[in-house]
């Protein structure tokens, strides 16, 4: 994952001297303030140096002068999912190893679903703005694809005693994308999940979310190693 902190983010140019950083810092603390109030594209680069207080011309010395409030969206996306990932992970640690692997798989729905809610208003303008400016983000996306396969494939392998499927691998990718798509469609269009009649609580979306992949993985609820499924 890119880190905003250190400047590696992309559309950002490198800030070596204190006060770059600190100038980088207020540009990307005033967006954050900005999107809580209004959508990304109400907000103008003055705006957010307004905010932050510094000048425009100073925006322009830290980012991608071209696409400058997106370059600042994609530091602040970056730094806030890290941020979060890493207070989520102090505060609810994963399910022991003696867990089931639908118990490990509610745990992951949960936490997407506190997500999501959480960081809405900077992970859905990050994304839509992604698609319209790819060389911004895709490098991002890819790792953070291979970093969910990895996980689940982690995860399937701890449990394979429970698994029928013999591919594993194919497993955790079909499970990460299946994880990765129900949660960008909540994502994007939260008001759309009551015309499904969906479940609408955290609890309740990440068991249902579980049984789907238990039912693909052809997961034995009786005691005993299932047979194996070859495909």
């Amino acid at each position: 994952m890119f880190s905003s902190a250190d400047g590696a983010s992309p559309g950002t140019k490198p800030a070596t001297q204190r006060r770059s950083r600190e100038t980088r810092d207020k540009l990307i603390t005033a967006l954050d303030e900005l999107l809580q109030e209004k959508n990304f594209d109400e907000i103008s680069v003055a705006q957010i140096a307004n905010r932050a207080g510094v000048s425009v011309a100073s925006v322009y010395q830290r980012f991608d002068n071209q696409n400058a409030a997106v370059a600042i969206l994609v530091a602040l996306y970056l730094r806030r999912v890290t941020q979060w990932w890493d207070d989520f992970s102090r505060g609810n640690p994963e399910p022991s190893g003696r867990s089931s692997l639908r118990e490990a798989l509610v745990h992951v729905g949960r936490a997407a679903w506190r997500q999501s809610d959480e960081l809405r208003y900077v992970m859905r303008p990050a994304y839509l703005q992604s698609r319209l400016h790819p060389n911004l983000l895709d490098e991002h996306w890819r790792r953070q694809e291979e970093v969910a396969v990895s996980g689940f494939r982690s995860l399937l392998q701890n449990h394979a005693d429970e698994i029928r499927r013999s591919d594993l691998t194919r497993a955790a990718s079909m499970a990460a994308y299946f994880f990765n798509l129900m949660f960008l469609g909540r994502l994007l269009h939260p008001e759309g999940m009551s015309g499904w009649n969906l479940p609408t609580n955290a609890d309740e979306f990440a068991e249902e979310l579980a049984d789907f992949v238990c039912g693909y993985l052809g997961v034995a609820h009786a005691s005993g190693s299932p047979d194996r499924l070859d495909h």
